[in-house]
């Protein structure tokens, strides 16, 4: 914080106060948080190492009938663990030292502002869309991409996200839809999680969807009108909060894909995407959590502020190939 503090000074006097107010890490990482979607459904784990081990559940024990006087049959339970990697993702701002000079009180808000946003985005995109594939990815069909491929590297960070478990990894659990948006969609995916689709707690399982598909399940038959459903009708409430009783979450990360649930490189990604899973068996952790710092490059009268996190990701399993915790329905048609 003094680097930046003493960079911005440099040409500025009395900039520094603000700055400090303005780019302070504990407050900037809760706007983060509060702007995030996906995140906060997930279970997330300190990491005091990387990587770092987290035991699964215990397995069934075997029960038999006893008498008194018997000696108990015993069971020897099994045991997994799950492991956290953290990877690390940095983006960079330069500005000069003119800008600096000429809009420092309109600049340090405005970039504040857009690292939270920009840091709660690419968070819940790793963790939707996240997939270590360089050539026919699921968001890059048709091309290959690399660390160094703008706006398209961070799905190569290190982890597989949530859809690609469905859609790649165990494809028992995909589903092509192929028609208009019907309520049997949602349904489809809970029946395919099975004993997943039964929450502790309300919020262990939820429904997530693209925006287009969200704003035309509004028009589902079972819930537009105050006859079906009441005053909970889309019609006059705006809104699905909710299908079989299982929270409905929209994000902007959900994008449209082609009619094989992949996202097609070159465009042409009309048809939606439901995702369906239980929070409970996925694991995030922050090993870094958001951090900054600047360079200062004199002879070239600028300033970079580099903006870095490390983020990991697993599912409780640990064999994504027969997970059946997670679920997803594609070509979703007239969605646009």
């Amino acid at each position: 914080m003094e680097s930046i503090r003493k960079a911005l000074d440099s040409t500025t006097a009395a900039s520094g106060d603000e700055l400090v107010a303005t780019m302070e890490a504990a407050e900037l990482w809760m706007d983060v948080n509060l702007e995030t979607k996906i995140l906060p459904l997930l279970r997330q784990s300190p990491m005091p190492s990387n990587p770092f081990d987290i035991p699964s559940q215990f397995g069934d024990l075997n029960w038999y009938p006893t008498a008194e006087n018997e000696q108990g049959t015993t069971t020897t339970v099994s045991t997994g663990k799950s492991t956290l990697t953290a990877y690390e993702i940095k983006a960079g701002v330069p500005f000069s030292d003119t800008l600096e000079e000429d809009a420092i009180i309109a600049l340090i808000p405005e970039l504040r502002a857009n690292m939270a946003r920009n840091a709660a985005e690419v968070i819940d995109d790793l963790l939707l869309n996240a997939d270590t594939t360089t050539t026919n990815g699921i968001n890059s069909d048709g091309a290959t991409i690399a660390k160094t491929t703008a706006a398209k590297a961070h799905w190569l960070l290190g982890f597989d996200g949530l859809i690609h478990l469905p859609l790649i990894d165990n494809t028992a659990q995909r589903r092509a839809h192929s028609t208009v948006v019907l309520a049997t969609m949602f349904n489809n995916n809970l029946i395919k999680l099975g004993r997943f689709a039964a929450p502790g707690h309300r919020g262990d399982v939820v429904h997530v969807s693209d925006v287009g598909t969200m704003f035309t399940s509004m028009t589902i038959d079972e819930v537009e009108t105050v006859d079906k459903i009441g005053p909970r009708a889309t019609i006059s409430s705006g809104e699905l909060a909710s299908v079989y009783g299982v929270p409905y979450i929209v994000s902007e990360q959900m994008k449209l894909a082609d009619t094989d649930g992949k996202v097609t490189d070159s465009g042409g990604n009309t048809t939606g995407r439901v995702l369906s899973f239980n929070a409970t068996q996925w694991r995030t952790g922050f090993r870094r959590q958001i951090s900054f710092e600047a360079d200062r490059e004199p002879g070239k009268s600028q300033t970079t502020l580099y903006v870095s996190f490390r983020l990991a990701m697993t599912e409780r399993t640990g064999t994504r190939s027969s997970a059946a915790h997670t679920a997803l329905q594609y070509d979703i048609s007239s969605v646009t």
